[in-house]
């Protein structure tokens, strides 16, 4: 029996019940994209590129100059929780926000860790 790459994350992703996350996911890129405007952003490869490590740190304020809102902050806190489900979280990527004093900036943390 063959399987292909595509088909075998299918699977993976099912038997880890990841699914949520990568959803919410997607939905924060996409928000972010959409309605925030990317100030600064600090990527650093602890070991190394190929090693795959990964920590950033993104800025982002509003494009329309309004303070957060609470709406999009609803959408961070559901990530987290799924995250937070997942013992393995790190692996595959995790994400956590903060929001400065000013209530006009968002700052985006993501972090991965390889295994070996």
């Amino acid at each position: 029996m063959r399987i292909l790459k595509s088909s075998l994350r299918k699977i993976i992703r099912e038997a880890l019940d990841i699914g949520a996350r990568w959803s919410l996911q997607k939905e924060m890129t996409a928000m972010l994209e959409r309605d925030y405007d990317k100030v600064d952003e600090n990527t650093r490869y602890p070991y190394g590129r190929n090693r795959g490590d990964v920590r950033s740190t993104t800025k982002y304020t509003r494009k329309d100059g309004q303070p957060i809102q609470t709406e999009d902050i609803v959408l961070f806190e559901k990530l987290k929780s799924e995250q937070d489900k997942d013992s393995w979280a790190a692996l595959s990527g995790v994400y956590w926000h903060e929001i400065e004093d000013d209530n006009m900036t968002l700052v985006v943390k993501y972090y991965r860790h390889t295994s070996g």
